[in-house]
């Protein structure tokens, strides 16, 4: 049977935190490659499989202990605002180990999928600044992983269907390529591809010198709309990454179970998840893990409980145990349930739902 849920697209919010975080704009400059020495205690990754939950923003003290029930001990944070300093960030994971708990990832948001340097626009350089500082702060604070993605030109969404009362996201190509292009022209493959390498080659060595890990997410939905080449669509473009990258151990994937879903495959009848999970895994590229299942591969899916898509979740989940996989796993665009308590962007009765199935997997 079945069953679908109304889900939360993650809210990229550019406003800075009240009274946390300052809404001062990148002064413009040249890109630096330096950085300074780590002040705080670094998190040691312990070894094994560890479940977590995305908190986007500042958490109160209700989604707090919401988490400590559950029995998670990790966050992977979403931090809002166009800068986000040391003390920022070092005060959150302040706030976040006296509950407990442990930060894992760590991400800027409003630096996080940037047009400008997916697209070589104006301004480009200024936010690989913008990043470069987050990535010192976070190396300088102890904090080891943030994520980011190289996607242009999404279309999300194209409807919602309705199963058993529950609305879901809905992704028709047919219907997402009557859009009208992003930026006015079609760009090409190699041209996204050179400015990923100009990223990287930037981006990368203050993360090896800060001590803190890549991990990009593939695009979602996997497919290029737009006149926008979304090249992180399939396994041979992460392979290619992974050698731009000259394979460095901070260079990685947040590997979104759903949106591996979602791709098409060389045979348009999808990408072997399985196999993707064991290639990069063995290898250690697979920094963190978004447990999300879909009812199908391009051109037509829709979003589906995490125990109710095509995908063998169960599989997923042993296969990350075999290849001896350190890092976090996390329910992502859990279902709604009706009049359900909400703290914050968290859904209480989904996210519990889905933590419950993910530690059964588990065990």
């Amino acid at each position: 049977m079945e069953y679908g849920f109304n889900p939360e697209r993650r809210n990229f919010v550019k406003a800075a935190f009240a009274g946390v975080f300052g809404s001062k704009i990148l002064q413009s400059g040249t890109v630096e490659c330096r950085v300074e020495k780590n002040n705080a205690v670094p998190h040691e990754i312990e070894p094994g499989i560890k479940l977590a939950l995305i908190v986007n923003g500042i958490p109160d003290e209700d989604q707090l202990t919401f988490i400590r029930q559950l029995g998670i001990e990790y966050i992977e944070a979403w931090l809002p605002g166009r800068e986000v300093t040391y003390t920022d960030i070092l005060n959150y994971r302040n706030k976040v180990e006296a509950a407990g708990l442990q930060l894992f990832s760590t991400d800027i948001l409003d630096a996080y999928n940037s047009d400008q340097f997916i697209l070589g626009l104006p301004g480009r350089d200024q936010k690989i600044k913008q990043l470069q500082e987050f990535i010192r702060n976070l190396g300088k604070a102890g904090l080891h992983t943030t994520t980011y993605g190289f996607g242009a030109g999404s279309v999300y969404s194209t409807g919602v269907i309705n199963i058993r009362g529950c609305d879901t996201r809905l992704f028709d190509l047919e219907e997402a390529r009557k859009k009208s292009l992003a930026y006015g022209r079609v760009y090409s493959e190699e041209e996204v591809w050179d400015n990923y390498e100009y990223f990287i080659k930037r981006v990368l060595p203050v993360a090896e010198d800060a001590g803190v890990r890549l991990a990009m997410h593939p695009c979602d939905p996997p497919v290029s709309l737009r006149g926008c080449p979304r090249l992180f669509s399939s396994r041979k473009a992460f392979e290619r990454a992974m050698e731009i990258a000259n394979h460095s151990k901070y260079s990685g994937i947040s590997f979104c179970v759903g949106t591996w879903g979602e791709m098409a495959g060389p045979d348009g009848k999808g990408e072997d998840v399985i196999g993707a999970i064991r290639h990069f895994g063995k290898t250690g590229h697979i920094f963190t893990v978004h447990f999300r299942n879909v009812s199908s591969p391009l051109p037509r899916f829709h979003e589906t409980f995490v125990d109710n898509g095509y995908i063998d979740m169960s599989a997923v989940m042993k296969t990350l145990a075999e290849v001896g996989f350190n890092g976090t796993v996390v329910p992502d665009h859990v279902p709604h349930f009706k009049d359900e308590k909400r703290l914050g962007h968290i859904s209480a009765s989904g996210t519990a739902y889905t933590i419950g199935y993910m530690r059964a997997l588990l065990q």
